[in-house]
C-alpha cells in the first residue's frame, strides 16, 4: 500500500523533509503541552494540598512554556503567599495587572489576600466577609482560612474560631477547620472539646498526621499512654524514621514503666531534635529515674539553654537540684519556675478573655506585647501596635516600643515612640519573664 513513499522521497527529497520536520515538531508540541497541562494539575493538586514547593517545581515548569497564562501567574502568586514569599506574590500579581489590562476579580481577591497575610487583616476582613464569603463565592474557603491562620498567628482566637466555624460550614467535607478549631479550644483551655474536634478530623482524613501527632500528645500530657499508643504506633509504621514520632513514643513507653526502650527511643529522637525541650526534659526524667541525677541536670540545663523561661525544665532542675542536696539554688529555680508558670496563666488567661470578648483596654493589649517582646518580638509588636490602634496616645505603649527599638540601635524608630510618651507619666513595666510562650503553640 505504501510502495509509492520511496519514489515520492526520490522525486521530491526537499518536499518530504520538510513534511517529515513538521510531522516531528508537531508531535514534540502536543508532548510538551501534554507535560505542561500534567504540570499545571499536580501544581494545583499540591496547592490544594499544601505541598508548596512541590507546587512550586510544577509552576515554574508551566510559567517557562506559558509566561502569558493569568491563571498561571496567579496560582502562583498564592503559592508564594502562603510560602511567606510576599515579593514573589506582589510580583505575580502584577504581572496579571499588566496581562489583564487592569484588574480581574480573581486579581483582587488575590491582592486582599495578601494583604491578610502581610497583617492587615482587620482592615480587609469586612470587605472579604460582605464581598465574597456572604455571597456564598467558591472562593469563601481560602479567604476564611487565611483570615482564620491570620488571627491564629496573632493569638487572636474569638475571630479566628468564628472563620474557621463558617469554613467548617461550608466545607463539611474537610478537615481542617476542624484541626484548627481543635487548636484554638485547647488554648482556650478547653481540652475535651479540642479531643472531639482532632477525632472529627481523623474521621474525616485518617491520614492528616499533624492531628495524630497532636491527639497522641495531648493524651500524653494527661498521663494516659494507653490512649496515645494506638496512634503512636500507627505512626511509627508510616514513618519509622521520623524523629519527633519516635520522641513521643518514647515518652509513652516511659510513662508504661518501659525505661530502656524510652531511652533508646529519646536518645534516637534528640540527635535530630537537640533543640527539643520536651526531649530533653524525658530524657531526664529517664536518667532521674535510674537516679542519674548529674546526667538528669545536663539534659535539663541543655533544655533551658534552648529556652531560659521553661518553666517545666525549671521545675525539674529544682527537684533534681533538691535531690543532690543543692538546696539553696532549688529553691532559686523554684520560685522562678513558679513566677513564669503564673505569668503564663495570666497572659493565657488575658488572651482568652480577649477572645471571648476583644478588649478596648490598651493596658491589657499593652501588657501582653510587653511580655511577647522578650520571647516574640513579631508579636510583641503586633500587640503594642494594636494597643495603639485603641488609643494612639498611649504612652506605656509607645515607651515599651521605644525601649525596644533603643535594644535593636534603631534611633529613629525609638525616637518617634520616644516622643509620644508624655511627661510625668508612669511607664507600663509589669514584671515578666523573658518569655510567655505556650508549648505545642503550632500543630
Amino acid at each position: 500500500m505504501l510502495s509509492f513513499l520511496p519514489k515520492v522521497v526520490h522525486r521530491r527529497p526537499r518536499t518530504t523533509a520538510l513534511v517529515l520536520a513538521l510531522l516531528v515538531l508537531s508531535a514534540m508540541s502536543v508532548g510538551v503541552y501534554a507535560y505542561a497541562l500534567h504540570q499545571w494539575h499536580a501544581a494545583q493538586a499540591a496547592v490544594k494540598a499544601a505541598r508548596l514547593d512541590e507546587a512550586q517545581r510544577s509552576l515554574d515548569c508551566c510559567l517557562l512554556l506559558w509566561p502569558r497564562s493569568i491563571p498561571v501567574h496567579l496560582l502562583a502568586a498564592r503559592t508564594a503567599r502562603l510560602r511567606g514569599d510576599f515579593e514573589g506574590a506582589e510580583a505575580h500579581l502584577n504581572r496579571c495587572l499588566k496581562l489583564n489590562q487592569g484588574a480581574s476579580e480573581a486579581i483582587q481577591l488575590e491582592f486582599l489576600l495578601l494583604r491578610v497575610q502581610g497583617g492587615e487583616e482587620d482592615e480587609v476582613a469586612g470587605e472579604l466577609l460582605s464581598l465574597y464569603v456572604d455571597q456564598n463565592s467558591p472562593e469563601s474557603p481560602v479567604i476564611l482560612e487565611t483570615l482564620a491562620h491570620a488571627y491564629m498567628q496573632n493569638l487572636r482566637y474569638g475571630p479566628a474560631y468564628a472563620c474557621l466555624s463558617r469554613w467548617a460550614e461550608m466545607a463539611p467535607d474537610s478537615a481542617e477547620p476542624l484541626r484548627w478549631r481543635g487548636w484554638i479550644l485547647e488554648r482556650l483551655s478547653n481540652r475535651e472539646e479540642a479531643i472531639k474536634e482532632y477525632k472529627r478530623a481523623l474521621d474525616l482524613d485518617p491520614d492528616l498526621v499533624p492531628v495524630r501527632l497532636r491527639l497522641a500528645e495531648v493524651y500524653l500530657e494527661r498521663k494516659d499512654p494507653l490512649a496515645a499508643l494506638p496512634h503512636l504506633e500507627r505512626l511509627s509504621r508510616q514513618f519509622p524514621d521520623r524523629p519527633d514520632v519516635m520522641a513521643r513514643l518514647g515518652q509513652c513507653r516511659f510513662l508504661q514503666g518501659e525505661t530502656e526502650e524510652a531511652r533508646r527511643l529519646l536518645e534516637a529522637a534528640v540527635r535530630q531534635l537537640p533543640n527539643d525541650s520536651e526531649v530533653l526534659i524525658h530524657l531526664a526524667d529517664v536518667e532521674k529515674q535510674e537516679n542519674r541525677l548529674d546526667k538528669a541536670e545536663e539534659w535539663l540545663r541543655r533544655a533551658l539553654q534552648v529556652d531560659p523561661t521553661d518553666a517545666e525544665a525549671k521545675f525539674r532542675l529544682a527537684g533534681v537540684l533538691q535531690a543532690q542536696g543543692a538546696s539553696e539554688e532549688a529553691r532559686t529555680m523554684l520560685a522562678r519556675s513558679e513566677k513564669d508558670r503564673a505569668m503564663l496563666i495570666r497572659i493565657g488567661q488575658t488572651l482568652r478573655q480577649d477572645g471571648e470578648n476583644p478588649s478596648l483596654d490598651p493596658a491589657v493589649l499593652t501588657e501582653i506585647g510587653v511580655v511577647f517582646l522578650n520571647s516574640n518580638e513579631r508579636l510583641g509588636r503586633y500587640w503594642l501596635h494594636r494597643a495603639l490602634k485603641r488609643d494612639p496616645g498611649y504612652s506605656p505603649a509607645h515607651q515599651a516600643l521605644a525601649e525596644y527599638y533603643d535594644r535593636q540601635g534603631d534611633v529613629e524608630k525609638a525616637t518617634v515612640h520616644r516622643r509620644q510618651v508624655k511627661p510625668g507619666q508612669k511607664p507600663h513595666s509589669p514584671a515578666v519573664p523573658a518569655s510567655a510562650g505556650v508549648r505545642n503553640q503550632s500543630n
